[in-house]
């Protein structure tokens, strides 16, 4: 197996090593090289000076290039554990016809989802200009017609649904050291993430299945990674590592950070340290002095890390492992132990000294030399992320692979919107026809031109290095049009005879109420009304007759009485009714039945009088029906609106006549004679009566 030139660039050092994988013995370090930046070009695992990020880096190359007598014109790295973003997101297809999902079609839809998951990625994003890249994506579920399946294609149906988990980083962390590596001749071949290579080399496999924290303490972050049940299973970062106690360091006593850093390095090896302030006066100071000086913040950071761990964890693990330059800090493992509390002895810091599986340099040691044998032990297993480049339609495009790369996947890269690989099909036409919704699909779109090395090719094409990619977007449907002739169904036009009139029934059209052409186009949203030469009914809505129940309001003495007209359909002299089918020749009489005067069988009601103390009725002499004060005869028809007034008497009655209706006592005594009244006042005979009036006759 050819060597790997792995490179660890941090925050504050750089480290290459030169490895190769033995059958027999594990992995051989064959030559290794590490430097400091000159200054602070790097802050939280971020590249901030590519010149400056990249003068270490070419030391370090320049170094093992030396010692290897080989140039190295390859390399793996690792980006920051904090740059790793996954997001879930959920895709879905509708037809309006049943359709069988190709493979095309499905991987279409996956790289839809993981577009709707980039965008939900930036919308959730704390800057919403970052920028990611995808690095990979895997299928969670798939659905047909809303019923879970475990594969999409060769399945029928109306609507399909997936959804996918998929991983990115921000592009500013993969242009930041794409930059550096290209300003050195470098090209990046291997991608991991920091906590997954240093996972790699300081937990052997056989003890991931204990619950195991992991902590790579750097310069900025530290970055955390848990076992449980032979597997990493979570990741996570705290922006808050090594530098933190050196500013503390640098603030107190007033230093350059580069003077604080060494500071900071001496506490493990001096018992008091001498140094400069930043206005040149000479400290010296006990490193109990220094030492009480950064509990807080040390403490600070032991709380942070504790916290992220339980976070992750939900419970305590059985032992916390440190790496990387920061965990050489003092009392941070004492703080760590006390804060997640677990005995001091489960709080350890592993070594290269204690890999048993790293053979080679010896001048390799310390917790800082984990990550750098972690990232060449990715790329020799082939487990960080592949990187190479394509072109697409002619720029270039980086590629990371956690599988093997698609053509789909490089022009989801390259910023080609999934939606353009198959030709949009055609804007349907949707109408209402007689309160009927109807639809009339758009012509289907023509798939995208894919070339790859000028050959045919599919979205699912596996690349390679240097494929140039050509595609072409697919040509949209044409958009459904329709005019009415199209769709009217076959109808003749009939010649009838309309209440004694020769008229044509033809159908009729009818958009929003008004009379359309059967040349004219239908457009979308058209509310549609059609009415075809069959029944009487709509002969009759065609000629303007109303066929609904009409209501006439009239009253009777004063008293408001509704009464509906119904109509007389007659067809060759024959009554029907409204679903009648019309002939050519039929002859139509349509009228309006009318209600006469006759008909509501009007009486005249009594005038009421008091005789005597009695109630009496005074019955109709006649009947007289009135309008506008005139009599009106029977046969008259109603009219909306007429106001009749019934009257039993052309004249009001006399005394006399109502005497008939009075019972008079049977025996009268001898000379009496009849007196009369009418309300109190004295009458006669021919005294004229009206209703209500009180009426006394007596004999005396």
């Amino acid at each position: 197996m050819e060597p790997i030139f792995a490179l660890d660039i941090g925050t504050r050092m750089v480290m290459g090593l030169v490895m190769i994988k033995n059958e027999d013995q594990g992995y051989e370090i064959l030559a290794s090289a590490r430097t400091e930046h000159r200054q602070r070009a790097m802050y939280d695992g971020q590249v901030h000076d590519v010149e400056e990020v990249a003068r270490a880096v070419i030391r370090v190359k320049e170094i093992l290039e030396k010692k290897l007598n080989v140039p190295l014109k390859q390399v793996a790295v690792a980006a920051a554990g904090r740059a790793l973003r996954t997001e879930v997101a959920v895709a879905e297809h509708k037809e309006l016809l049943p359709v069988r999902w190709e493979r095309e079609d499905v991987l279409a839809l996956e790289m839809e989802a993981v577009h709707l998951a980039l965008r939900q990625l930036k919308t959730s994003a704390d800057d919403a200009s970052q920028s990611y890249h995808c690095v990979g994506y895997n299928p969670i579920a798939r659905w047909n017609e809303g019923e879970e399946i475990s594969s999409l294609i060769g399945q029928r149906g109306k609507v399909a649904k997936v959804s996918v988990i998929a991983t990115f980083l921000p592009r500013t962390v993969v242009d930041g050291l794409v930059a550096v590596l290209s300003r050195v001749g470098l090209e990046m071949t291997s991608l991991t993430l920091e906590p997954i290579a240093a996972g790699q080399a300081a937990i052997p496999v056989n003890m991931r299945r204990l619950n195991l924290a992991l902590v790579d303490i750097g310069a900025g972050t530290a970055d955390i990674a848990l076992t449980r049940n032979g597997s990493f299973f979570a990741y996570g970062m705290v922006p808050m590592a090594g530098d933190a106690v050196t500013e503390e360091i640098c603030a107190h006593y007033l230093l350059d950070f580069k003077v604080g850093e060494k500071v900071k390095r001496d506490l493990n090896t001096k018992a008091e340290l001498n140094f400069k302030d930043f206005l040149g006066a000479k400290v010296v100071v006990k490193k109990e002095e220094v030492i009480k000086i950064i509990q807080s913040v040390v403490g600070k950071i032991a709380e942070n890390i504790s916290g992220e761990i339980m976070n992750l964890n939900n419970e305590v693990p059985q032992a916390v492992i440190l790496i990387g330059g920061g965990s050489l800090t003092p009392m941070l493992s004492e703080m760590l132990a006390e804060t997640l509390g677990i005995p001091q002895n489960r709080v350890g810091i592993q070594v290269r000294e204690r890999l048993s599986e790293i053979y080679g340099e010896k001048s390799i040691k310390g917790p800082e030399s984990i990550t750098p044998i972690g990232i060449g032990i990715a790329a020799l297993e082939g487990s960080g992320l592949q990187y190479y480049t394509v072109r697409v339609n002619g720029a270039r495009v980086s590629i990371f692979e956690l599988q093997l790369a698609t053509v789909a996947e490089a022009l989801l890269a390259a910023g080609i919107l999934p939606r353009s690989f198959f030709g949009k099909l055609g804007t349907a036409l949707t109408f209402e026809w007689n309160h009927e919704m109807r639809v009339i699909k758009g012509t289907m779109g023509s798939a995208a031109q894919l070339l790859v090395n000028d050959k045919p090719s599919k979205l699912d094409q596996a690349l390679k290095v240097g494929d140039d990619i050509v595609f072409v977007p697919g040509e949209p449907g044409e958009d459904a049009q329709v005019c009415f002739k199209d769709i009217l169904p076959p109808a003749e036009s009939k010649w009838i005879v309309w209440n004694g009139n020769q008229k044509e029934f033809s159908p009729q059209v009818f958009v929003n109420q008004e009379l359309a052409c059967e040349t004219d186009e239908i457009l979308d949203g058209y509310k549609i009304t059609y009415l075809p030469n069959d029944n009487l009914e709509n002969l009759c809505n065609q000629m303007g007759y109303d066929l609904q129940k009409k209501e006439i309001e009239i009253y009777i003495n004063g008293e408001k009485q509704i009464f509906k007209l119904t109509h007389e359909l007659l067809v060759n002299g024959c009554g029907v009714d409204s679903s009648h089918i019309v002939r050519a020749g039929d002859s139509i009489e349509v009228r309006l039945r009318q209600i006469t005067v006759g008909e509501l069988k009007l009486e005249a009601k009594p005038i009421t009088f008091s005789v005597n103390g009695m109630h009496l009725e005074y019955p109709p002499q006649e009947k007289i029906i009135l309008f506008h004060g005139r009599p009106i005869l029977e046969d008259q028809p109603l009219i909306d609106g007429m106001d009749l007034r019934v009257e039993g008497y052309k004249k009001m009655p006399i005394l006399t006549d109502l005497l008939p209706y009075v019972k008079f006592p049977d025996e009268l005594l001898p000379g009496a004679s009849l007196k009369l009244s009418v309300n109190g006042i004295p009458a006669e005979f021919t005294t004229v009566l009206h209703p209500g009036d009180r009426i006394l006759a007596t004999f005396e």
